[in-house]
């Protein structure tokens, strides 16, 4: 931190003396741009009162016009009793001023060049330079301009400086965030001596770290679930030979009992592995005739249910194409779907419903039944929880459905979320970047 301040304040510092130098320079610059030299001037001073006390005045000031062309200035020659010889000094050119502020000399006066120039006799002349007023300077506004350019440029540096590494720290942060456990910190950016390089080493390292242990978790995961179904499989073979070999009449509903069980434990496994595999699966994504995938979702769900003379209807417009992978954004919806219409119960009404919304697509699954208390909405996508008492009585689910819908949905950038409707159910929004 100490090296970041020390960086920061020799960079704040280095950008005000740079300011200052330029606006220094300029002023010199433009005090000293037409300044002619003096050796020059008292050339031109001297040719000028030779020719004066030879030829008389007339020659003065034919030799008086052609330096004023050649240094581009106004030249003005007095003798020692204060007569002028050529033109008169204006009014205004030694000050502007009220009395009641201290006198000091006008622009002119201080633009000017002064030259003691000694005539034959010991005469003494005074001879005065002043540059065009054209180019004689800048104006103070430009010199101010110049100096406001430069503090805005000096500015930009220092912040580009300071917030160009943060906004890559944040884009690398963002994406780690999403799920891309690849994302780190440039090499360039981390290499750095200071606080800034420091976050960026430690953000890799951190990063590095939970990759690893989320990789592990994962193939504990596949690799658990994998080993358990082995010895399902030779539990459930025993269970038939010992049903059509050794079971009397009184084992056979303890025996249909333990194959039940078998079953919901097999089940479970297989969503476990779904779970693995959706922390790791790439998508297929593919664009998708959106109206005729949700019919068919719709038509299978409600061929289910048909027993139960349970509706589900579909409203609002569909977009005609979505991207994504068809397959498990079938998965999601059908999760949701079968959720709403076990818990509406028989008699149910599910209502499904599209809309297009600023680039995405907006499904809603609307049911009739208890809906879920407001403190435990966020938990229902937890994986392996179970909502409520009223919810999930007798319903043989494991608290995986919706965890699994909600990683599909996140794995197209999109989201899912869950509220109560004021006339009683519970409504599940899908939202979906479109095609």
């Amino acid at each position: 931190m100490k090296n970041t301040f020390l960086r920061v304040f020799l960079v704040v510092l280095l950008s005000n003396i740079v300011v200052v130098s330029v606006g220094l320079g300029l002023v010199q610059f433009v005090q000293k741009r037409n300044q002619v030299s003096a050796d020059l001037l008292g050339d031109v001073g001297v040719q000028l009162v030779a020719g004066y006390e030879k030829f008389g005045i007339e020659r003065l000031q034919e030799e008086a016009e052609e330096a004023e062309k050649k240094l581009a200035g106004t030249i003005y020659l007095y003798q020692e009793n204060g007569r002028p010889l050529l033109k008169s000094l204006p009014r205004n050119f030694r000050e502007q001023n009220t009395p009641s502020v201290a006198r000091r000399p006008s622009a002119d006066f201080l633009h000017s060049q002064f030259i003691q120039v000694i005539g034959a006799n010991n005469v003494q002349y005074l001879l005065i330079f002043k540059p065009n007023p054209e180019i004689n300077s800048l104006a103070p506004e430009a010199i101010v301009g110049f100096s406001f350019l430069g503090l805005l440029v000096s500015s930009g540096v220092l912040a580009y400086w300071l917030l160009g590494p943060l906004l890559k720290l944040q884009r690398v942060a963002r994406s780690f965030g999403q799920g891309d456990m690849s994302a780190r910190v440039e090499n360039k950016l981390a290499r750095r001596k200071d606080a800034i390089g420091k976050l960026g080493h430690e953000f890799n390292e951190m990063a590095v770290r939970i990759e690893t242990l989320l990789t592990s978790k994962e193939r504990l995961m596949r690799d658990v679930s994998h080993e358990l179904r082995t010895p399902l499989a030779r539990i459930e073979v025993a269970l038939t030979i010992a049903e059509d070999k050794y079971a009397v009449e009184a084992q056979k509903g303890y025996l249909c009992r333990i194959r039940t069980e078998l079953h919901e434990l097999d089940e479970l496994i297989g969503q476990v592995l779904v779970l693995s595999r959706l922390e790791v699966a790439s998508l297929v994504k593919e664009s998708i005739d959106f109206q005729e995938w949700l019919d068919c979702i719709i038509d299978d769900v409600s061929f289910e249910s048909q027993l139960k003379d349970i509706s589900v209807t579909r409203v609002g417009r569909t977009p005609k194409k979505i991207l994504g992978d068809p397959l498990q954004l079938r998965h999601a919806v059908e999760n949701v779907l079968r959720n709403a219409c076990f818990y509406a119960g028989s008699g149910g009404v599910i209502e499904v419903e599209v809309k297009e919304k600023s680039g995405f697509t907006h499904i809603y699954i609307r049911d009739n039944g208890p809906g879920v208390t407001e403190d435990k909405l966020e938990k229902i996508f937890h994986a392996f929880y179970r909502s409520s008492e009223a919810r999930e009585a007798n319903s043989g689910g494991f608290g995986v459905g919706l965890t699994i819908s909600q990683r599909i949905i996140r794995a197209h950038k999109g989201t899912i979320t869950a509220r109560n409707r004021e006339v009683g159910g519970l409504e599940v929004c899908f939202k979906l970047p479109l095609a």
